[in-house]
């Protein structure tokens, strides 16, 4: 990943972070060890999208790219949303609108 693609997502994480606070969805309180623990895809059975986002993903993105480490090459968070709101589940509009560039961003689907 170029340093202009790692650029594009640095800003996307700050984006989902400001949303997250915006809409009041950013916790200043960690989830148990044991939601942290979930070995599932995003938590699902114990977190809400908005915990692992924060929690999980963004945390560990901003990990990866203060340690210099390589990005993952894919990234495909933008399904799960889907399906989230295709069991009724309402997902902040913007928020998703910032996962599906992340998911572009990361993945070269720009």
């Amino acid at each position: 990943m170029t340093g202009n693609s790692v650029d594009a997502v640095v800003a996307r994480l700050n984006a989902i972070e400001f949303r997250l606070r915006e809409i009041g969805r950013w916790s200043d309180h960690r989830p148990s060890m044991d939601a942290l623990a979930s070995t599932l895809p995003f938590c699902y059975d114990t977190l809400e999208i908005e915990a692992w986002l924060q929690f999980i993903f963004v945390g560990r993105m901003r990990e990866l790219i203060e340690q210099g480490d390589p990005l993952p090459t894919s990234c495909g968070i933008t399904p799960y949303i889907d399906m989230l709101s295709a069991s009724g589940r309402i997902v902040d509009a913007e928020l998703v609108r910032l996962v599906q560039e992340i998911d572009q961003a990361i993945s070269g689907d720009a």
